[in-house]
């Protein structure tokens, strides 16, 4: 068995035992006490120990390697494992919410509390923390979104076993109601951590990509000898795992089985990204199309830099990943303030972006001090 996956099933494993446990502890406190914190907190880890076994079974299917039916491996069962888990708890806090507001306003429970109410909190903190230290370092190590999703649930764990802890604690004293407080507070914890936890694992499954990289892997790729451009980067998470594929122009005068090496070279390079990045390479010719459109719209913005007499320097326009990135360093007079040098930016970059809609712009502002060297040539006051 790989060392990886043996690693994981066990720190998964241990979570369903762990969690097991502690659903069983505080039900049994919950129901002789009578607590809706106590009884809240064994419902949230009810979930937990369903989680955990999804977990489980997911960090089993996610490492087998690809088949006739799945062409890029089953590392998505991760994903759908972690929205499952969101789910569930979205579930759980709904009926904790309702069961608050009937204890707080409809209807009256007294209940008791005794040694055993704070000794299974108190527990449940120690096992959760050691939980999610556990399941953290093996989530970063292996990149697994499934088991990350485990020890956000014993994170949250913590949180509400603490705010159960001061609720009773309260009601000790006679202060009834602070136990369904504490209840309301773990769902409003449980509910911002699902939601933190959906929200990355349906960008997963929508394949959406990875914030940034497909640009650190662009500049990456450009740093290989040989290589004169990169495009058409395209990249998606599954499971802990990043997939994709890029195109590599080369100059023409490079033989086909250099080239072939060149695109070996640069899949090498990208391995601490990824393993599964195809690269594809290009012959140079088709490159000059892109260098004329990049002629093209630099003039376009020298134009419409010129119709605001906007003096300017550090002017570029380059093909990236997702498309044209513009770039200008924009000079304004010193004397103005912050909000207006904002407008007039966002004046121009909307200018800009109205005759170049697919572009990335990026705008420098700087003061102008009389007459600026990188700027003068391309002032047009200075033209006039």
């Amino acid at each position: 068995m790989d060392v990886s996956l043996k690693e994981k099933k066990s720190v998964a494993l241990s979570s369903v035992i762990a969690s097991f446990f502690l659903t069983a502890g505080k039900l049994a406190v919950g129901i002789l006490t009578g607590s809706l914190g106590i009884l809240s907190e064994a419902a949230h880890s009810a979930m937990d120990f369903g989680a955990a076994l999804i977990t489980y079974f997911a960090v089993r299917v996610s490492d087998k390697p690809a088949d006739k039916d799945h062409h890029y491996g089953h590392a998505k069962v991760e994903n759908f494992s972690a929205l499952i888990e969101s789910v569930l708890l979205f579930v759980t806090c709904a009926w904790i919410i309702k069961e608050a507001v009937d204890r707080l306003f409809f209807k009256s429970e007294h209940f008791e509390i005794n040694i055993w109410s704070f000794l299974v909190i108190i527990i449940s903190i120690v096992v959760d923390f050691s939980r999610s230290r556990a399941l953290n370092r093996a989530a970063k190590k292996h990149k697994s979104q499934a088991l990350e999703a485990d020890a956000l649930h014993f994170s949250s764990d913590i949180l509400s076993s603490l705010v159960v802890l001061v609720g009773l604690v309260f009601a000790k004293f006679g202060i009834m109601y602070a136990d369904p407080l504490a209840a309301l507070a773990v769902a409003v914890i449980v509910i911002i951590a699902s939601w933190r936890l959906a929200k990355r694992t349906i960008d997963a499954l929508l394949d959406t990509a990875p914030a940034g990289l497909d640009r650190q892997i662009a500049n990456e790729v450009m740093e290989t000898p040989g290589i004169s451009g990169v495009h058409k980067v395209r990249l998606r998470q599954s499971g802990g795992k990043v997939q994709g594929d890029l195109h590599i122009v080369m100059e023409r005068n490079i033989s086909f089985v250099d080239g072939h090496k060149i695109a070996t070279e640069v899949e090498q390079n990208l391995a601490h990204h990824s393993n599964d990045i195809v690269v594809h390479f290009e012959p140079e010719d088709d490159w000059d199309l892109v260098k004329e459109k990049i002629s093209e719209m630099t003039d376009k913005v020298r134009g419409i830099l010129s119709r605001h007499h906007s003096p300017f320097h550090g002017l570029e326009v380059s093909q990236g990943p997702g498309g044209l990135i513009i770039s200008i360093h924009v000079v304004l007079p010193k004397e103005i303030s912050v909000l207006e040098a904002r407008k007039r930016c966002d004046i121009l970059e909307n200018d800009i972006r109205r005759e170049l809609a697919e572009a990335d712009i990026h705008l420098r502002i700087e003061p102008c001090d009389g007459f600026c060297p990188e700027c003068i040539d391309n002032c047009p006051k200075n033209q006039e």
